[in-house]
């Protein structure tokens, strides 16, 4: 018997629940230590398994050991209060938030496993001296809707102060976190689990309001990409959230034909959390270069780097200025095409941070329950050797203030002089 997986979508909780409640019987009478029953028995293996693969396998341990050798020993102790599929996937659900690592995750979850950062988040909170504020604001996601904004102050999440909100997703020790692993955790608070309803009590203009958020992931239906003409011949063209998806390429190359008499272009990246493919990724960057080069630098654990190339692609180049605009839902493979323009000379890259996503990941799966386990193996950095998910654009504006003022597009057309 094993857990079911999945690509997308949620598994019903009270499915995975029944299944593994077969095999996961009440824990035994008796003096003493009480034995794990066999099904918490394949859950203990499958944590001991993960904490031993970590240390070998994840490219950024040296810097979230502590966490993890906490997390492990904490995870250990939990398994013996197991007695369902939900209680299970949680064990494993709070050990892989103890690397505090976006861009690590289960394969598997259910109605109440935390939402993923950032394609299911819609709004970048940070700490600013002794306030919460509101950074970045996802456009259409749940956030916006409710009428959230740049610059507002949050003073709880969900009913909570916000340094207990975080720490509900610091399940060792809060008190002693790092900076970046207290970020993290503000904004997993805020993204939220499936289950429960949002809401953030905020602060703005000397008023206190609370806003129930709707759902962070917008509802729209959108092509993988869209464009159009602007002002002054400037030919715009966005990523819609598709960069794995393979139509994307023909939907690319579409746009571009309609938008060859253009005299420069903008690249939307703001839109693609979701990360993606380099299968994808590359013959898009390939239409914008004459030659082959490098465009982004690979650092694996145990082989020497190297760079990684892309070609030209399609039947004719797109010569013009190029201005790439980036976002804090820029993730991934959107990153690294940022990255890889810059370091070309192709593109000039204007937005706020990133995602960031970091390094490259690979697929495990926990032999016990079958769960799949994904975590960076791997470094990325732009050619300069800046790490990708430290790199900041050259020209900086707020990036994503949801449905209020563009000011990345507002910056782009002015560095590309349009009228």
């Amino acid at each position: 018997m094993s857990f079911l997986r999945y690509k997308s979508g949620v598994l019903g909780t009270s499915l995975l629940a029944f299944i593994l409640l077969t095999s996961l019987p009440a824990f035994a009478e008796g003096r003493g230590t009480t034995p794990l029953s066999a099904g918490q028995k394949r859950v203990d293996d499958d944590v001991a398994y993960l904490c031993a693969l970590v240390p070998q396998k994840y490219a950024y341990y040296a810097s979230r050991k502590d966490s993890w050798v906490a997390a492990c020993a904490l995870a250990h102790k939990q398994v013996r209060g197991v007695t369902n599929g939900q209680e299970a996937l949680s064990v494993f659900e709070s050990l892989i938030d103890a690397l505090y690592d976006p861009h690590a995750s289960l394969g598997t979850n259910t109605a109440q496993s935390p939402r993923l950062i950032p394609s299911g988040s819609d709004v970048w909170l940070e700490e600013k001296g002794d306030n919460i504020i509101v950074a970045a604001v996802r456009k259409n996601g749940g956030a916006d809707t409710a009428g959230i904004q740049v610059g507002d102050i949050v003073t709880a999440i969900n009913g909570q102060q916000t340094q207990e909100a975080l720490c509900r997703h610091i399940h060792t020790s809060c008190e002693t976190a790092p900076s970046e692993q207290r970020q993290w955790a503000l904004n997993a608070a805020a993204a939220g689990y499936r289950h429960e309803a949002r809401s953030l009590d905020i602060l703005r203009d000397g008023k206190r309001k609370t806003v129930t958020l709707g759902d962070p992931v917008p509802n729209l239906s959108l092509p993988p990409v869209t464009a159009h003409m602007l002002n002054d011949q400037i030919g715009y063209i966005r990523i819609n959230n598709s960069l794995g998806n393979d139509v994307t390429v023909a939907a690319f190359d579409k746009a571009l034909e309609r938008l060859r008499g253009a005299r420069a272009c903008i690249l939307d990246l703001r839109d693609t959390p979701g990360g993606g493919n380099t299968s994808v990724a590359e013959p898009i960057l390939g239409r914008f270069i004459e030659t082959r080069q490098p465009y982004q630098r690979i650092l694996p654990l145990d082989k020497p780097a190297y760079n990684r190339q892309v070609s030209p692609r399609g039947p004719w180049t797109a010569k013009g200025a190029l201005v790439v605009l980036v976002g804090r839902w820029t993730g991934s493979m959107g990153e690294g095409m940022a990255i890889g323009l810059d370091a070309m000379g192709r593109g000039t890259v204007i937005g706020s941070h990133m995602a960031g996503l970091a390094g490259g990941t690979d697929g495990f799966t926990l032999p016990a329950t079958s769960i799949p386990v994904h975590f960076p193996t791997y470094d990325l950095a732009h050619l300069n050797g800046t790490a990708r998910h430290n790199w900041l654009p050259p020209i900086s504006v707020v990036a994503d203030e949801g449905s209020g003022a563009d000011r990345a597009l507002e910056r782009a057309m002015a560095e590309l002089g349009a009228n």
